[in-house]
């Protein structure tokens, strides 16, 4: 796209038919000539992707931009998964995806949804509770005697279908990836890991968690916010380098 001075364009790429169905959402500030890229793993036929300029609002032919050509091609990632042996994590990386791709037209009262084998499942809740009925600011949680995942539609609704896999990485890693489950930086770091080598968006990665800790300002989450961070600013050129070693 071009535009005419420096102006803060928005693009949101959602679900055609599907609502509270986002797969992208960025504003960066555009001068001359730039591109997006958005990347879905699992597209569905149709997508609706909606670009303005912030400054202006929604209109039709605004000339303050223009639209070059749109291309479709497959994602390419040297590092990415593209089979997964281990049946169990198999099994959740289906089932995160399809919690994710539906979690804004499911219902989440007294709803629990369940993995086809019946290995996984999330109790869709309007909000989460502590035990005194406080609501909590967090999105979600899982329980490490039973394993099942609460997941907090008040949040879900405002974040994009990749933002909520991420998530649903992280619960899972607490449990099924981490020595310790209560490592909130270790669920962290193996969350971003599967969550990028299955393709899926950078800023959206930083996006959601920028979402979750803006909601719950702590000391513990600010150190959190600087490790992933710089988790995933190297992730891409470690990654790199191990498939080129591998290769050779």
């Amino acid at each position: 796209m071009e535009t005419r001075g420096a102006q803060r364009i928005s693009i949101v790429v959602s679900h055609s038919s599907k609502p509270n169905t986002d797969y992208f959402r960025t504003s960066p500030v555009i001068k001359g000539r730039d591109a997006f890229i958005v990347k879905i793993p699992k597209i569905p036929k149709r997508v609706t992707v909606e670009i303005w300029n912030d400054a202006r609002g929604h209109m039709n032919n605004d000339p303050s931009f223009r639209i070059g050509k749109v291309r479709l091609s497959p994602i390419v990632m040297p590092y990415g998964i593209s089979k997964i042996d281990d049946p169990k994590v198999n099994s959740f990386a289906a089932f995160s995806d399809y919690f994710a791709e539906n979690a804004g037209i499911l219902s989440a009262r007294n709803s629990i949804y369940a993995s086809p084998d019946g290995r996984f499942s999330i109790d869709y809740k309007d909000v989460i509770r502590d035990a005194e009925g406080e609501e909590l600011t967090t999105p979600s949680r899982i329980n490490s005697r039973t394993g099942v995942m609460e997941i907090a539609k008040k949040y879900y609704m405002g974040y994009t279908v990749p933002g909520r896999k991420a998530v649903q990485w992280h619960e899972y890693a607490h449990i099924h990836m981490n020595k310790n489950p209560s490592d909130e930086m270790a669920a962290d770091k193996h969350s971003i890991a599967m969550y990028l080598c299955m393709g899926n968006p950078t800023i959206e990665a930083f996006n959601v968690w920028c979402r979750i800790f803006k909601n719950r300002a702590s000391d513990n989450n600010v150190a959190r916010w600087d490790e992933i961070r710089n988790y995933i600013a190297n992730f891409h050129n470690e990654m790199s380098k191990r498939a080129n070693t591998i290769a050779a």
